[in-house]
Order: structure tokens, then C-alpha cells, then sequence
């Protein structure tokens, strides 16, 4: 394993990191979005404020998956050595909550006359090292739906992009509220949802390995609005060798 640097886009979610780290001390405590890896059979995390964790409750965790609790370390805690790289033991607080998942195709989005609408969307939470994340994103977004109600979410490749240069990419996100049992009033939700973007990777790559920047943007359906509207600014990954 690798000691990583991460090369950040700007932190979209409040609750991803609350830290308090001691004068003088590299004691800390923070909740934060984790992201499970595993190297020679032992389970780790990966922080988004760039910490590698591990615990006997992380060992129980699925790999590739990502999970958001509180955590804490202290010298006292320790460390443990994963393929000669330290990583902190931490006492995790309360029960972990699942990370949802959505899933990128290499595809136009359906022809839908009332697709579902977000309330908003913010800009991705990523690491430009596919290493690090595994080419993951992390998006958070808000809808409205009763209590019972679930959304997925997918995300689309748009056809039109090929009009921009090779190397710029443009990506619907779309939602899909699953109405559940309740018969409640509508309220707004919100939800992080982890991307694998090793699929638009491996497309690109498949073309050249040339070392390059794929120029990134996003659009969606939001509420109020009758054409898809462009999500922040251009984002960059890496590809390629």
C-alpha cells in the first residue's frame, strides 16, 4: 500500500468533518464519510480529511463500500502498521450508517416527458487519484418526498458532450423517487450517494493512454426549472499514463 496526497475539489457537505485536534497533539476526533479498503486481509478506512483508520468494528465493514460515523483517536490508541504504511486505531462511536451507491452508464438518459426533479445538487467530493477512493465521487443532494419515500439516482453519459473537444464530458444525474406506503406530506431530504466513475475511466482510456485532464460537468432537472441546468464548474480527472 501507498502513502496517498490528495488533490481535493471543494468540501460540499457540512457533516462531512467536525475535528478537534489538541495544541501540540495530533490527537483528534471527527465524523466524516469513510470510505473501506482492504490490503493483506485487513480492513482500513480512508477519511476524507485524509486519515487511514482501522479498527475491530472497520474489520467487520464490507470492503469498497463507504460508511459515515464518529471516530476518535488518541496516542494512547496506537497504531498498526498495513503493508509497512501506519494507521491510526480509532474507537468508533454509535453505528455506522451505509454510504448509498448510483451507478454511471455509458449512455444517453431515457426520454422521460415529468422526469423527478432535485431540489439541488452540489459539487462532487472526489480525490483525483483513482487510487485513493478507487474512483469514487461522492455527491449530496436534496429532493422532496414523504417519509416512506426512497430515491435512486444514475448518472448518464449525454450524447450532445460529443460535440464539446475529446477530452470534455458532460453527465446528466438523474433521479427516480420510489414512492413508498406513507401518505404524508412532502418534505426535503437529503442524501449522499457514492459514484464509481472507473467506468467513464476505462472508456476513455480505451481510446488513449495518453496522460490527460478529462474536463468534466454535470447537469440535472431541478425544481423550478424546465431544461437541465449545469451543476458548478469543470470538474478535472487524471487519465491515462
Amino acid at each position: 500500500m501507498k502513502k496517498f496526497f490528495l488533490s481535493m475539489s471543494v468540501l460540499v457537505v457540512t457533516l462531512f468533518m467536525s475535528s478537534c485536534l489538541g495544541l501540540g497533539s495530533r490527537n483528534y476526533s471527527e465524523s466524516s464519510v469513510v470510505y473501506i479498503d482492504t490490503e493483506s486481509g485487513v480492513n482500513y478506512g480512508k477519511t476524507l480529511t485524509g486519515r487511514l483508520i482501522t479498527s475491530d468494528k472497520i474489520q467487520e465493514m464490507m470492503p469498497q463500500t463507504f460508511k459515515f460515523f464518529a471516530y476518535s483517536w488518541d496516542e494512547e490508541y496506537g497504531t498498526t502498521s498495513i503493508s509497512g504504511t501506519p494507521v491510526d486505531k480509532v474507537v468508533i462511536s454509535g453505528d455506522p450508517v451505509d454510504v448509498g451507491s448510483a451507478f454511471l452508464t455509458l449512455a444517453e438518459p431515457p426520454q422521460e416527458e415529468e422526469p423527478d426533479k432535485f431540489v439541488d445538487i452540489d459539487d462532487p467530493y472526489y480525490a483525483n487519484n483513482k487510487l485513493y477512493f478507487d474512483d469514487h465521487w461522492l455527491f449530496q443532494y436534496a429532493y422532496e418526498g414523504r417519509k416512506e419515500d426512497a430515491a435512486e439516482v444514475t448518472l448518464y453519459l449525454v450524447e450532445e458532450s460529443a460535440q464539446y473537444d475529446d477530452d470534455e464530458v458532460l453527465i446528466e444525474i438523474r433521479l427516480d423517487v420510489v414512492e413508498g406506503p406513507g401518505t404524508g406530506s412532502l418534505t426535503k431530504k437529503t442524501e449522499i450517494v457514492a459514484v464509481d466513475m472507473g467506468p467513464l475511466r476505462a472508456y476513455y482510456e480505451a481510446q488513449s493512454q495518453n496522460k490527460r485532464d478529462l474536463k468534466i460537468r454535470f447537469q440535472f432537472h431541478k425544481k423550478g426549472s424546465t431544461v437541465p441546468v449545469k451543476l458548478g464548474g469543470i470538474n478535472m480527472l487524471t487519465i491515462g499514463e
